[in-house]
């Protein structure tokens, strides 16, 4: 996701916290960040269920020693990090 990307997503997410408050005072603030901490452990548990699928696939089809394969799958493991979908303290797969 680019730069330009997630500052519209911040500020999409603002106005909606925004709006929520406007509307329903503090208790719809409260609820939308309530809703949202929900998604994001929902998405970083779909997304863990998912790498450990794929390195069991990978283990099962003797892929751990392509490199390509390997370095791609990485890669995607630390951008997710990066981006808070998959935790940092998770074990490493």
């Amino acid at each position: 996701m680019s730069e330009e990307q997630e500052k519209f997503l911040d500020k999409l997410n603002n106005a909606l916290l925004d709006f929520s408050e406007k509307a329903f005072g503090e208790s719809g603030r409260n609820f939308i960040k309530e809703t949202q901490e929900k998604i994001k452990d929902f998405s970083s548990d779909a997304i863990k269920k998912f790498m450990d699928f794929s390195d069991d696939v990978l283990e099962k089809l003797n892929m751990r020693e392509n490199e390509n394969v390997m370095k791609t799958r990485d890669t995607i493991e630390d951008m997710l990090k990066q981006s808070g979908l998959l935790k940092e303290d998770e074990e490493e797969f």
